[in-house]
């Protein structure tokens, strides 16, 4: 219903209006009301006026748009204006009618508490806070001052040689991940101010025994363990934890080592850092294990699926062994497509889609021609 042509000249009843939208904005629990008084519609009290034209726009409003309903005064003498403590009550279905009227597109209340939090402190991020505003970042029994608390005295410690969960820890309620995945929203609220974060190194495990000229990365801990003490010959290992998530950071220069006793840690490191080791992957037989070997194949380029841990995995697969999805709580995890290992991608992967079982390399020794392996 298109607004009424005369409510654009009448100011007043547009302000009128608004102040019932003002109220359908904030949180209620009762009907909305206006009483009728020269402190509230003084333009209904300016009697050198044509007051009783503008009265007649109010019921118009009441009776032929049905924006609110009209309760007069019983009480009032005869020499009251009729509509002198009246009641307007408004009908909440109209509210859309009343924001197309007045051209009041509806506001997010949360978005609204955001833009107030924002007031007074756009100067602290490049780009005002709209970033914030956009996102709107939570923790549990925060308010968005509170959220926008955090995020200045963030502004103020980027320059304190800090790594990304030392600052979440420090401004965000000691929460040390609260930032992790987050790095495009700092991006945008602190522009290059963002890289002065200390780069956090990736830690791993390794073995890296003399004159070693191969190396093996392992899935999980306790497969890593056993290879250790029943190593195969030449290799060097190295224990993932299933790092798929920081696979990009793999040959980072900020990549930290920890060395299992009896390793050249010297040499492998200058080894690592040439990234020309021959290098090979054994996790878990399922979707999400080759997901990793994937992953590391954009460091490790020349990385492919050991063949002496899969081949006994795949045997077994092929024999009928192996667990559900369901089973092991495997549901979600995503077939990778193409690792770009040939084995993986023709042998391993179409036996996963075939059999739809899986199986972690736990349950595994592979056989090795190693001396020092007694299996």
């Amino acid at each position: 219903m298109s607004a009424p042509p005369w409510l654009e000249e009448e100011p007043w009843l547009r302000r009128l209006l608004g102040w019932f939208l003002d109220r359908l904005e904030r949180p209620r629990t009762q009907a909305i009301t206006r009483r009728v008084k020269k402190t509230t519609v003084p333009e209904l009290f300016r009697f050198s006026e044509d007051t009783r034209y503008r009265w007649q726009l109010v019921e118009r409003l009441a009776r032929e748009y049905r924006v609110f309903s009209i309760q007069y005064d019983s009480r009032l003498d005869p020499f009251q204006e009729r509509y002198e403590n009246a009641q307007l009550r408004l009908d909440p279905s109209c509210e859309a009618l009343l924001r197309d009227w007045l051209d009041r597109p509806r506001v997010d209340p949360r978005r609204r508490a955001w833009q107030n939090a924002l007031s007074g402190h756009e100067a602290h991020f490049q780009d005002g806070g709209a970033a914030l505003l956009d996102a709107q970042p939570a923790l549990a029994g925060e308010s968005p001052e509170d959220m926008v608390g955090h995020f200045v005295l963030a502004a103020n410690l980027l320059d304190s040689d800090l790594t990304l969960r030392e600052l979440s820890a420090r401004c965000f309620r000691g929460d040390s991940k609260f930032l992790d995945g987050r790095q495009d929203l700092l991006a945008r609220l602190f522009g290059e101010r963002a890289q002065c974060l200390r780069p956090r190194p990736l830690l791993l495990t390794a073995w890296a025994p003399a004159g070693f000229d191969r190396l093996l990365i392992v899935e999980n801990q306790d497969s890593f363990l056993r290879l250790v003490e029943q190593a195969p010959a030449g290799h060097a290992l190295l224990y993932s934890g299933g790092f798929r998530a920081s696979a990009q950071r793999l040959t980072s220069p900020h990549t930290r080592f920890a060395f299992l006793p009896g390793s050249d840690g010297a040499d492998f490191q200058a080894r690592w850092l040439s990234n020309t080791l021959p290098a090979f992957f054994w996790g878990d037989l399922d979707f999400a294990g080759l997901g990793i070997l994937a992953a590391l194949r954009h460091s490790l380029p020349q990385l492919t699926a050991w063949r002496p841990g899969y081949e006994p995995m795949l045997l077994a697969l092929e024999d009928g062994q192996g667990h559900g999805a369901e089973q092991a709580g495997k549901g979600r995890q995503n077939d990778p497509g193409n690792t770009g290992c040939p084995y993986a991608d023709q042998q391993l992967l179409p036996a996963l889609r075939d059999h739809q079982r899986f199986l972690d390399q736990e349950g595994f020794l592979p056989v090795l021609s190693s001396p020092r392996t007694p299996l």
